[in-house]
């Protein structure tokens, strides 16, 4: 077996680090070496060192390593049910596979330098970054002594920067916490190259709920009435808030009337024609893949998003500002947001220092910058807020932040061997909780308050709808599937300086569907819903084995994903787009005046769009 061979490999690389811990790494003062000049083989770490346990023991020590039980480790963001750990089983033997060919010992530049190369996302292209999935368990020991080896020997003077590169995109956990000194990688590197015996003992059938009855109380209609004159879309327009593209304009539907409609080129067919009186207007071709979800000021002038056209390892993520036509690359790696009255955004980074997720004010964008660095005055960074993080701010009170456990959606990825063809697991677990973190506006920067940890079962991907008074969740079914969206109202109730929260459940859709996002006003939210099997009679097929539905599906050059608007109190669900084979309608979320904002991943051309549909405006 690959695992073996990993095996073999690494625990012969230093036979006197077996018992020590990972070895002697290099001396930081010494004369970098030559490229391909051969090193003293005794200096290497390794990457792991066998242990001797027995089965059982070995699982119930790594598994409380990894968060099993109680203690918060990689629980933190993912469910770690015993679909997760076998799926993390996988990807090690993946990444294993991928990198069975190099020496995991090396001794010279070019060595060490097909190492890095085989974990990237793309083997051979030096921008395409290190994510997670691509190293397996063995993400966990991105900041042990094997991988600085191998990094000061790939880049020589260059290597701490490389280096803080991979440990920013790639080192799990995320946060200061929980990581993982060499003894305890060595259990958890053990269990799984073992291929993780005696999993079903230590970590417990959690079977989520398998039914769903969709239920949608009076609250429900009392909140939108309510935001209909108190929530952020009526706010901005009092404050005299200029939306993008709105010159001229009488009405909201005239604004964007300069871009060009879907439809207009072959490339935009079939974007627009589930209701003829709507109109999607195609904002921006990019000119590089975008990464992960996508999120827009409430002006719609900036959009952000991971991805950037800089051929750089800091500047990983990007704002186009739409104004200007320009792309301000910044030095982080995805999961944006902003606030709903146009005051500042954030976007999480890597590295642990100083905090991954960065918190700005939104005049930092209005000065123009050429690059976004976060050291800005106008910048904070925080460890208070984890990834996936979404945001809200009650109208005249605190800014606030909500993440939680959540399931990767990176659908439509261009040139991709696996494309997305369902929905992506809802995989939390019945010890899924999430963090709400209170933000205070300095007059300079955002600061945050002691964060405040909810328990919800089974919910995961948790969005907070832009008054920061209701919270929509996907919760998990049978076999890791979404059983529906859950919403909440989130109650906060000073309590000196914290809050007491409850969360009561007021709704509840019985629908499949990615993170959603909740309208400036509060009466709609918007999801993409990737075509599955059992949907042909709703795209109008007359048979799920119809040549243009099996299209739809097709692993080598299908694959699609449409919109969806759900009017929350009625529950009345109107798909918005029909994307062709191949085109992903991805990521919508609204800006205030009830424009919708997405992206358009179409992986057979290799491109990709900022797009706005005035769906929610028609249907009001």
């Amino acid at each position: 077996m690959l695992r073996s061979y990993l095996v073999v490999i690494v625990a012969g690389a230093s036979l006197a680090a077996c018992g020590g811990g990972g070895g002697t790494p290099p001396d930081p003062d010494a004369a970098e070496p030559p490229a391909d000049a051969a090193l003293d083989a005794s200096t290497i770490p390794v990457l792991r060192n066998p242990v001797d346990l027995p089965d059982l023991a070995l699982a119930q020590q790594a598994a409380a390593l990894l968060g099993v039980g109680g203690g918060k480790n990689c629980d933190r963001c993912h469910a770690l049910s015993r679909e997760r750990l076998r799926a993390w089983d996988s990807e090690s033997d993946a990444a294993e596979s991928a990198c069975r060919t190099n020496n995991l010992s090396p001794t010279t530049q070019g060595q060490a330098a097909g190492i890095v190369d085989c974990f990237r996302d793309t083997p051979g292209v030096v921008t395409s970054g290190w994510p997670p999935h691509r190293l397996g368990i063995y993400n966990t020991a991105a900041r042990l002594a094997w991988f600085e080896y191998v990094f000061r020997l790939a880049f020589g003077p260059s290597w701490q920067a490389e280096l803080d590169d991979f440990v920013g995109e790639a080192a799990m956990p995320r946060s200061d916490l929980g990581q993982l000194t060499q003894g305890e990688f060595d259990l958890v590197a053990e269990w799984f190259a073992r291929d993780l015996p005696q999993l079903d003992a230590v970590v417990p059938a959690d079977p989520p709920p398998t039914q769903c009855t969709t239920t949608i109380t009076a609250e429900v209609q009392t909140h939108v009435t309510t935001m209909a004159t108190q929530g952020w879309r009526q706010r901005n327009a009092d404050e005299g808030i200029l939306m993008f593209g709105c010159q001229g304009a009488t009405e909201p539907r005239d604004c964007l009337a300069t871009y060009p409609r879907a439809g207009a080129t072959e490339e935009t067919m079939g974007w627009t024609d589930v209701e003829p009186t709507t109109t999607v207007r195609v904002l921006r071709e990019h000119t590089y893949a975008s990464n992960y979800w996508t999120r827009s000021s409430a002006d719609g002038r900036y959009v952000s998003h991971g991805g950037s056209p800089v051929a750089s390892q800091t500047y990983r993520s990007t704002v186009v500002d739409l104004a200007r036509d320009v792309n301000v690359p910044a030095a982080a790696l995805y999961d944006p947001g902003f606030w709903p009255d146009n005051s500042g955004f954030a976007l999480q980074g890597g590295s642990s220092g100083g905090g991954s997720a960065r918190f700005c004010e939104q005049s930092l964008l209005g000065s123009e910058p050429a690059m976004i660095t976060f050291s800005e005055p106008q910048c904070r960074r925080t460890s208070a807020v984890g990834l996936y993080q979404h945001m809200g701010a009650a109208p005249g009170g605190d800014y606030w932040t909500v993440d939680g456990q959540f399931d990767n959606d990176n659908g439509g990825r261009m040139n991709s061997t696996n494309p997305q063809l369902r929905d992506v697991n809802a995989s939390a677990n019945s010890e899924s909780d999430i963090d709400l973190t209170a933000m205070v506006h300095t007059g300079t920067q955002f600061v945050p308050r002691a964060t405040i940890s909810v328990p919800l079962p089974h919910e995961g991907d948790v969005i907070m709808s832009p008054s920061a008074r209701l919270l929509v969740s996907r919760v998990s079914g049978a076999g890791d599937s979404q059983a529906g969206y859950i919403l909440r109202r989130l109650v906060a109730t000073p309590a000196g300086s914290t809050y007491t929260i409850n969360v009561p459940e007021i709704a509840r859709y019985c629908l499949r569907g990615g993170k959603p996002a909740v309208s400036f006003d509060e009466r709609w939210m918007v999801f993409h819903h990737y075509v599955e099997s059992g949907d042909w009679a709703a795209l109008g097929y007359a048979a799920a084995d119809d040549p243009g539905f099996l299209a739809l599906r097709d692993a080598q050059t299908g694959g699609a994903a449409n919109l969806f608007l759900l009017e929350l109190a009625t529950g009345t669900v109107r798909r918005i787009t029909t994307m062709q084979a191949g085109q992903y309608a991805l990521y919508p979320h609204f800006r205030s005046d009830g424009w919708i904002y997405f992206i358009v991943r179409d992986r057979n051309r290799d491109r990709e769009w900022i797009a706005a549909s005035d769906a929610a405006l028609v249907y009001e």
